[in-house]
């Protein structure tokens, strides 16, 4: 590891470590799976409005492992459709999900949430949507047939983050399975720790320390995590991560034409923008993506229910549930695929196709600042172009603040900076910005950071998209292309603003091998963006 690769991994240790001791104090984890019995326990009484019984149980899975389960029945005479939700990798207070579960029991379903394996009260070890994690929802939609008055013809699945993947993976698996309503899943687990050749180690760390808080990781799941911040076995990790990803289960899910809801945010760390997207235009049965602005679940928390009592992607979800699981022509399926809120704009937009968004790319000419030949940056330094503080910037983004800087602060040997002249009508950005450009590096590998921001004229400098990119085994001294997407986005430029296209040597999310005292140079001539948008 180099010295810049280790210094960056203390710091990152250190501050998640220290987020990660400050969530724990608040997370509801629960205690260990206590009881032997499969039944279900009584439990608190009943007001008006909630179901007439919520128990918990423990259920033990095929291979042993018993899974915490609470089981919400309807007051009346069933049977009921069924929905299962597999639980999100960490519990904290606004449990996004709770409400849910007595709502949905007070509209007339059977539900069952359970812990998955190796997280919180249940036993065994975090298989990360594995196979055994895919057998588990099977083996508890089977408790719950033989135990509820669950109706077997109506099973839908409904989580959010980890659970939403599991749901998705295991709706492929099961043919019982009627409908998914899959909240901020992640569809290619891989690509959500490794991002053009750089591995996201704030990230990776953060979702380690909190898995190591809320449960135990099988030898496997340990492996995958060691293997990935030292860059050992890329091959075997990325097998692994395949089977856990809901992009490879596309043929199965397509072969029943499971209804598919799915919700997402712009600026989500772990599932970066387009991900979710791609997933959609892939299946073939009904479905619907609404993409909003914000962090991972930020659309669909209870803060931001609270924010907004009527949250339109909550509800959305429910709709869906309601469509195929108790046959409501309630219109929830003759939306668009589509349904997008822009970051910067209060309205909601619509869409046939994720593919949509890409049509038509725009070249955006950029220039350096008069006079300033190409660029060279002293690698593995950071500059004043940021990311956002990691893990609350989404969510501060969704409030109408975006990371932001001061464009005259960007300067060499820190950061490059290509602008536009200034837009002579509005633009509305849709979809993935491209970065084309020519590097000469002193070095053999290195990794740098691109960001397009949106600049108005007292040089405040919003972001609007980034993204790391690492090379490894060039020739030193020796120029080469690159060509590299940038997550999408949904944002309107006003008119009069400039775009502006900013590479640096590191970011705070990502974990950089550039040796200290190296340098890289970029292009100024052979440095091009594109974006999808509209002008107007």
């Amino acid at each position: 590891m180099s010295d810049v690769r280790a210094s960056h991994h203390r710091r990152r240790t250190a501050s998640v470590a220290l987020l990660a001791s400050v969530m724990a104090v608040h997370a509801t984890a629960g205690p260990a799976v206590a009881g032997e019995s499969d039944a279900p326990a009584t439990g608190s009484a009943v007001r008006d409005g909630e179901p007439a019984s919520v128990s918990s149980a423990t259920l033990t899975m095929r291979d042993g492992t018993r899974i915490a389960a609470d089981v919400y029945v309807p007051a009346s005479a069933g049977p009921h459709p069924l929905i299962v939700m597999p639980g999100a990798w960490w519990s904290m207070p606004q449990d996004v999900l709770l409400d849910d579960k007595r709502q949905l029991a007070g509209a007339g379903y059977v539900v069952v949430a359970y812990d998955p394996r190796g997280l919180r009260r249940s036993g065994g070890a975090i298989d990360m949507a594995g196979p055994l994690d895919v057998a588990d929802v099977s083996d508890v939609i089977t408790w719950a047939l033989a135990r509820t008055p669950a109706d077997g013809r109506r099973i839908g699945l409904y989580s959010s983050s980890y659970g939403a993947a599991v749901s998705l993976n295991a709706a492929a698996h099961d043919a019982r399975v009627t409908a998914v309503a899959a909240l901020c899943p992640w569809t290619d687990l891989f690509d959500s720790f490794v991002r053009n050749g750089t591995y996201a180690g704030t990230l990776a760390t953060f979702q380690a320390a909190i898995g190591a808080l809320n449960g135990r990781m099988s030898p496997r799941t340990r492996q995958a995590f060691a293997d990935l911040e030292s860059g050992g076995d890329r091959a075997g990790v990325r097998s692994w991560a395949l089977e856990r990803s809901p992009r490879a289960q596309v043929d199965a899910l397509n072969a029943r034409r499971t209804p598919v809801f799915m919700a997402g945010e712009r600026s989500d760390p772990l599932v970066p923008a387009g991900q979710t997207g791609r997933l959609l235009d892939r299946l073939e049965g009904p479905k619907q993506l609404w993409m909003s602005p914000g962090g991972h679940g930020d659309s669909s928390s209870r803060e931001a229910a609270l924010l907004q009592p009527r949250n339109p992607v909550r509800s959305q979800a429910k709709r869906w549930l309601d469509r195929f699981l108790l046959g409501r022509p309630n219109g929830a399926d003759r939306l668009a695929p589509l349904m997008l809120r822009p970051r910067n704009a209060n309205r909601l937009e619509t869409y046939p196709s994720w593919s949509a968004l890409e049509r038509s790319p725009l070249d955006v000419p950029v220039r350096t600042s008069p006079g300033e030949r190409s660029p060279r940056l002293l690698a593995g330094l950071d500059s004043p172009a940021d990311s956002g503080p990691f893990p609350v910037a989404g969510l501060v983004d969704s409030l109408g603040l975006p990371p932001a800087t001061a464009a005259p602060l960007l300067l060499p040997p820190l950061a490059g900076v290509w602008r536009s002249a200034p837009l002579s009508a509005p633009w509305a950005l849709r979809g993935s910005p491209r970065l084309r450009t020519r590097v000469t590096s002193t070095a053999d590998r290195g990794t740098f950071v691109a960001y397009l921001y949106d600049v108005d004229g007292l040089g405040t400098a919003r972001l609007i998209s980034h993204a790391p990119y690492t090379f490894t085994g060039v020739a030193a001294g020796t120029p080469f292309a690159v060509d590299m997407p940038l997550p999408a986005t949904a944002w309107d430029v006003a008119r009069g603003h400039r775009l502006a296209l900013v590479v640096d040597g590191g970011d705070h999310r990502y974990t950089s091998v550039s040796p200290l005292g190296s340098a890289m140079t970029f292009s100024a001539a052979d440095t091009h963006v594109s974006v999808p948008s509209r002008t107007g």
